[in-house]
């Protein structure tokens, strides 16, 4: 695919063939192996060969030709062309999340080359439009073995056991679920589904969740644990989250003013408003009380009124250690 990619690119760049030298210096999978070791030229140059006859068997028209007595290659475009791909601003957006949700980690490698190719083909994203997640979040705690488990699960309706940590305070237990879906909540992922345990409804935030497994459904498994639970028609994932947090967080309506042109972590999840205005809908309290101290005085909250008054009291915090009190630690 990089090979094909590479001719479409040099098409609607203006460079009208590639060489075989070109496409080694240029296309990864061909100077270098899996490993990063370097390959030889004549190796490299094998495999240019080799994919270039794969591709020309398959049905992509490439013509060899010669350039100053060197071997070259062309896209024939009149002949080949790509169907066109239309995602509307939420699948685009959604797309170019999923490059972002990770700055090293093995999901991020996946998700950044699918864009990439994606993006070859014409497609574009609106860069101008803010994506509510941080850089930082639990998709960087989950493995890309773990959320592969996780999705065959919830498509196969397979029960997964995991042990499940509740603070650092407490050992970890485990739990049993027959998991129904993914809820990404601002920086937080939780997996919702039926708790075989608990015997209801739960959500589980996924960084607290390790030896992530399928439980085999046999007969006697069936016989003891029941049948796989099924989510109810129509039933709202991201409402089951709001609920069990409202019943464990805070959750609050804020006003901030922000600093002209400021961009941070709250400007990702805020409206703007007239006047450097911000509105924050369904926020965690206890998350802007400190994110706003860390960022003040670029953020000011405005409203709640105790919200506000613990802002204050946390920056007096940081100005004198010697305080005591809920709002310094």
């Amino acid at each position: 695919m990089n090979l094909v990619f590479a001719f479409l690119n040099a098409e609607k760049s203006g460079q009208s063939y590639l060489t075989t030298k070109w496409i080694i210096d240029h296309v990864a999978g061909y100077s270098k192996d899996e490993h990063n070791r370097p390959r030889s030229q004549k190796t490299a140059e094998k495999l240019v060969e080799r994919d270039r006859n794969v591709l020309v068997k398959v049905g992509v028209p490439i013509e060899t030709i010669s350039i100053n007595s060197q071997v070259a290659y062309r896209l024939q475009a009149d002949a080949y062309h790509l169907p066109h791909i239309d995602f509307t601003p939420e699948e685009a957006t959604v797309l170019a999340l999923a490059g972002q949700i990770g700055m090293g980690d093995e999901l991020a490698a996946f998700s950044r080359s699918g864009w990439t190719k994606i993006a070859a083909t014409g497609v574009e994203r609106d860069i101008k439009a803010k994506v509510a997640l941080t850089a930082i979040n639990d998709w960087s705690s989950l493995s890309a073995q773990s959320l592969d488990v996780i999705l065959s699960a919830v498509q196969d309706h397979g029960r997964l056991s995991f042990l499940y940590t509740s603070s650092h305070a407490y050992e970890p237990q485990e739990r049993w679920l027959d998991p129904w879906g993914l809820v990404n909540m601002g920086d937080r992922l939780y997996l919702v589904g039926f708790d075989v345990d608990r015997e209801d409804v739960r959500a589980f935030r996924t960084k607290k969740l390790s030896e992530i497994t399928t439980l085999e459904m046999n007969k006697q498994h069936i016989s003891v644990y029941g049948e796989f639970h099924h989510a109810p028609e129509g039933i709202n994932l991201q409402e089951i989250v709001e609920k069990q947090l409202r019943g464990t967080r805070k959750i609050i309506d804020a006003t901030c003013r922000i600093a002209h042109n400021a961009e941070n972590e709250i400007t990702l999840r805020a409206q703007k408003k007239e006047n450097d205005l911000c509105e924050l809908h369904d926020v965690d309290r206890d998350w802007l009380v400190r994110t706003a101290a860390a960022l003040a005085p670029e953020v000011i909250v405005c409203s709640p009124a105790d919200v506000v008054a613990d802002v204050r009291a946390l920056l007096q915090c940081a100005l004198d250690p010697s305080q005591k009190g809920e709002n310094c630690g």
